[in-house]
Order: structure tokens, then sequence, then C-alpha cells
């Protein structure tokens, strides 16, 4: 079956630009860290304080860069947390199942091991729909969440995923391997890692490559088109009106479902807000975090 993939090329080139018009000088803000969630060590940045934690879950073929815009304004009264995902960006990318069940485990783990106290759960495209799921997996942890254009509904990723082979899956990873080069893997001005770790190009990783391919192969991106529903705690919703990869008109359907929720529609806005226009989603964010609540509640 013939795909197309220019709508990976877009994110790709905004990365870039993203990354050349970056600050320049001084020392690093953060310092990245590996923590250990099951078999998996995943790249982590720590960031702020408080009792309550965000935390931050990136969409496919990214990694914590894509909230670089607004980490640092978030964790100035907030604890943040933001990790690359099992077998992207700087994280082990082990040999094992990449099913949303197993992501959503390792994630769990990584919250009993890693976060204390609760959790607001913010997560883009494929990240927003293991937000939902951890939600739904530990309403014990998580007491609300942001999801920004999630996948689990219904169209995955343009369409790309909803029809795989194992040679369609290989050829992907090829290609987000390739395009890594646009996309920043590492900023030592703003994460501070080991030269060990800074040295790790995704593009002569064949783990990456294996990885990426399994994920299309078992992760199911419709698999909480029914589940939405379950889910108690306050969402706030994010999506961008001109969205080329999980169009906006899903939006409406996922607020039917959920029973309490809040929409955003972000007007001209593509798939990646928060690197599109990161000052409104960080401002639509913090107005959550201050006063969780379902559609028509007046913020505190």
């Amino acid at each position: 079956m013939k795909f197309s993939l220019w709508w990976l090329v877009v994110p790709g080139l905004i990365g870039l630009v993203v990354m050349l018009d970056r600050p320049r000088g001084g020392k690093p803000a953060h310092r990245a860290e590996w923590l250990t969630a099951n078999d998996t060590k995943l790249r982590t940045l720590r960031a702020g304080r408080g009792d309550t934690t965000v935390f931050l879950l990136h969409g496919f073929g990214e990694s914590l860069f894509t909230w670089r815009a607004i980490v640092d304004p978030l964790a100035v009264h907030h604890r943040v947390v933001a990790v690359d995902l099992p077998g992207f960006g700087g994280s082990s990318k082990p040999d094992a199942v990449y099913s949303v069940d197993s992501m959503t485990a390792r994630l769990s783990d990584f919250l009993d091991r890693h976060i204390r106290g609760p959790v607001i759960v913010v997560g883009h495209s494929m990240g927003g729909q293991l937000a939902a799921a951890l939600a739904l997996a530990r309403p014990d942890r998580i007491h609300a969440a942001v999801l920004i254009a999630p996948a689990g509904f219904g169209l995955g990723l343009a369409g790309v995923a909803d029809s795989i082979s194992a040679e369609k899956a290989t050829a992907i990873g090829w290609y987000l391997a390739s395009r890594a080069m646009l996309l920043p893997e590492h900023d030592n001005e703003w994460l501070e890692e080991p030269d060990s770790a800074a040295g790790y190009s995704l593009m002569t990783d064949p783990n990456y490559r294996r990885a990426t391919a399994r994920l299309l192969e078992e992760f199911d991106f419709r698999s909480l088109r029914a589940r939405f529903q379950d889910i108690r705690q306050p969402v706030l919703l994010i999506w961008g009106t001109l969205d080329p990869v999980i169009p906006s008109v899903l939006a409406d359907s996922i607020m039917a479902l959920l029973p309490c929720a809040r929409l955003a529609r972000l007007e001209g806005s593509l798939h990646r807000p928060q690197v599109e226009t990161p000052d409104t989603v960080t401002s639509l964010v913090s107005r959550f975090l201050r006063a969780p609540g379902c559609a028509g509640a007046p913020p505190r």
C-alpha cells in the first residue's frame, strides 16, 4: 500500500526552525537523568517544585524536546517531569512489546518509582492516547489530564498506522531515523547530558528503527475509542483547527464521551501547538492546573 509521509516532514522543519532560533550561551537549565521504568531506562527531565507533578508525554517519533518551550514557564509554579517514551529519543529501546498496554505499564511503573503525590498528565498525539490510558489505569495517581490532539479514538498518524505491515513499519522506521537530523536530539545549552549520551544519534541506531517498527505493528491507535467515556478525571482537550495528522473534527466526538472536559480549539494551529503556539498552550494548561474542572466551570 502506498502511503504519504509529508505529515512527518512538517514537524521536522518546525523542529529545525526552533533549534536554530533558540537562545545561546550560559549554563544548561536542566540536567538529564535516566530513570528505570520496568524494562526501560527513560531519559528524564525534572524541573520546578510543588505538591502536584505535571507529567509530559510526547508523540510518535518525537522526544521530550517537543515540550522545550513550555517546561520552564510551567516549572515556575509546578513540579514538571518530561520523559522520552520507551523506544524514542534518548531512552532505551528494548527488544520488547510496544503495545498500548505495555507502554502504559511502563509509565505506571515510572510513576510508582519516581513521582510522589498527585499527577496531572499532559500528552500529545500518541502521548495523548497514553495519557488517557494512564488516567484509566491509575485513577489513584492521575488527578487530571491534558490531551493535545490525542490518538486513540479514530484516525491515527494521518491514516499511516491504520493498515500496517512489517515492510511498511520497517520503511517508516528508516524514515524516522533519517528525519532525526531535522529534530533536535540534544541541546547542551538547555539539557546537560554526559558525553556518552550527548554523542548518541538515532540515525545510526538500529534499535531505534526496530523499536519504531515494532510499535507501529503492535500499538493500536484506536484502542480507546470506547473507553474515553470511562475517564472520570477532569480533562482539558486542546486541538489545532488545521491539524493534518489527527483532524480536529474528532474533538467533538471525544468531548461527547468525556464526563468532565473542556475543549480549546486553536485557530490556525496544526498538529503540534505546543511547538507552534507555546505561549497559548502554556496559558491554557496553567489555567487548567489552577482549577481543573468540567466545561463551563469558572476559573478561580
